[in-house]
């Protein structure tokens, strides 16, 4: 008998149902996600796959692209019912294992070993082929379902954050967003840096945030947090006040705003919405800004302007202590009132005074925020 006439003859006898139904009794009796199904049914579901395999088995000549294409259906069949890839590959282990042990009960008294040897590799090419095909429909599925998920979460956002979700929607949204619709949540805004990108800033935000959304073709991270302020964000970042989920668009305005003064003064932290009102009338009035600057370090220019502004800042930031800040300049005091009093000489500005105190501040937070100091 031809080899191939007798490959057929043995598989046409291959107890295929008989094989389905114990493997479906040993995935009800011992795989959790099983348990409690009924076996006919899971039976039927194993048949799909056992038969066209078997068919594949009898000529030889693998897996046809509509014989893979079933089997990715199946795969994404089960995952749209639920069924995790885990205990679908745990169901697939011992339907082989069942398939081999009637394989081998065939085929052990068989005359031709080459045959029964050629026959038995075949069957496991064979099960890595439709494993290999369940697996990549399922995993398809469940990408796309993931990304189906992920774009509801972020037009949910997106609309809770601009006002724009209907009130009736609300429970829905907080239900979906994981939040608690009678709370009240702050909005964290933030852009990168000099030097960041949005993922950096996002990997420093996720970890503070009840939820976010990242989005890399506006270079901005916005997100929820319930905390007034984020002590150990190492970022630019805006926090706005806290809002019930139908008024975070308010919230967002303010944090927002805050975000601008954090990235424009260098601060990497999170700044508060109701932070620095100095700092914001420095951004709200940069004229008033350029007349204090020029009245302050016109008369200086390149490296003289930036010691000189140097020095004023720390200065200032030190409470007017000479001797504090010439410890962070690492210069002696005495140079420092030597520099204070060049500056009082060249422009009559004496920092003793708050007035003048106050407008050496101001033009050096406008010099800060314009790049120009």
């Amino acid at each position: 008998m031809d080899k191939n006439d007798e490959r057929r003859r043995l598989l046409e006898r291959f107890p295929t149902e008989r094989v389905a139904t114990e493997a479906a009794a040993a995935l009800v009796r011992d795989a959790p996600a099983y348990a409690g199904r009924d076996e006919a049914g899971v039976a039927a579901e194993l048949l799909a796959v056992l038969g066209p395999a078997l068919t594949s088995l009898r000529t030889g000549g693998g897996l046809s692209p509509q014989e893979v294409g079933r089997f990715e259906r199946f795969g994404a069949l089960r995952a749209e019912q639920g069924i995790g890839l885990e205990p679908l590959l745990e169901a697939f282990r011992l339907t082989a294992r069942c398939a081999f042990d009637a394989l081998y009960g065939m085929l052990r008294t068989h005359p031709d070993p080459a045959l029964a040897l050629e026959l038995t590799s075949d069957f496991w090419v064979s099960s890595d082929l439709v494993s290999m095909a369940v697996v990549r429909g399922h995993r398809g599925h469940e990408a796309d379902r993931l990304r189906a998920d992920q774009e509801q979460r972020t037009l949910l956002l997106r609309q809770l954050l601009l006002g724009e979700l209907p009130a009736d929607w609300l429970p829905t949204a907080a239900g979906v967003l994981g939040l608690d619709a009678r709370a009240e949540y702050r909005v964290c805004y933030a852009e990168p840096g000099t030097g960041q990108d949005v993922r950096d800033v996002e990997r420093a935000l996720r970890g503070h945030l009840v939820v976010h959304l990242a989005e890399p073709g506006v270079q901005r991270v916005v997100g929820l947090t319930t905390n007034r302020t984020l002590a150990t964000v190492a970022v630019s970042a805006g926090i706005g006040p806290a809002r019930p989920l139908a008024r975070l668009n308010e919230s967002l305005v303010e944090a927002r705003r805050a975000s601008g003064l954090a990235l424009a003064f260098g601060l990497r932290r999170a700044v508060a919405g109701d932070e620095l009102p100095l700092h914001g009338a420095v951004l709200a009035q940069p004229e008033v800004g350029e007349r204090l600057a020029e009245r302050c370090f016109g008369h200086v220019e390149g490296e003289r302007r930036a010691t000189l502004t140097a020095t004023l800042d720390a200065y200032l930031g030190a409470d007017a202590n000479a001797d504090a800040a010439a410890a962070v300049l690492f210069v002696h005091p005495n140079t420092l009132r030597y520099r204070l009093r060049g500056f009082a000489a060249a422009t009559g500005l004496d920092l003793a005074h708050q007035e003048d105190a106050m407008a050496v501040w101001w033009a050096l937070r406008h010099l800060e925020a314009t790049g120009r100091r």
